[in-house]
């Protein structure tokens, strides 16, 4: 079902290392990030290894952004969001994530491995059909069953106008 983090090494995915971030769960109010690739870094402005993620989300996206990772937690499921946000040097950019669960040795969620990318504006496009959002918004949220379910139906309207999907594992349609 769920990974153990043990299951998880640097040395494996060396060549995307770059690209990666491990964060780990410390309390409902602290997610601290534990290791973060240098493609990462730069995009966001400085190195954010030691750094709270809550801390660092924007005051209005930090409540929805501490339910999710929760979600994540409680089910366990993936989740990806894509969010449009000023980086750490005052740039505005859109921003999208992919997170998956990691056990510790007791069976609990305590660790996420991710990675990020910056989306352009063709690509929103694209998707959205839109390219212009607000200068602080998550434009969606995806959660992903791997084996667990998902989460419940609290977090099916977190924000008026808010994009939240639920993909369901293919024997569960």
């Amino acid at each position: 079902m769920c990974p153990k983090r043990s299951d998880f090494s640097s040395s494996q995915v060396n060549g995307t290392l770059p690209e990666v971030f491990l964060t780990e769960w410390q309390s409902a109010e602290d997610l601290f990030i534990v290791q973060t690739g240098t493609v990462l870094d730069r995009m966001i402005g400085e190195d954010l290894t030691g750094t709270n993620v809550f801390e660092m989300t924007p005051e209005p996206l930090r409540d929805g952004e501490r339910d999710y990772y929760k979600a994540l937690r409680d089910t366990p499921c993936a989740g990806m969001l894509t969010r449009s946000a000023p980086n750490r040097l005052g740039n505005h950019f859109y921003y999208r994530t992919l997170q998956l669960p990691l056990l510790d040795p007791f069976g609990n969620v305590r660790y996420f491995v991710g990675t990020g990318t910056v989306i352009e504006e063709d690509q929103l496009k694209r998707e959205f059909g839109n390219t212009r959002f607000g200068d602080t918004e998550l434009v969606e949220r995806h959660f992903f069953d791997i084996g667990a379910g998902l989460p419940g139906k609290l977090l099916r309207s977190l924000e008026p106008g808010e994009h939240v999907y639920f993909h369901p594992a293919k024997d569960d349609r």
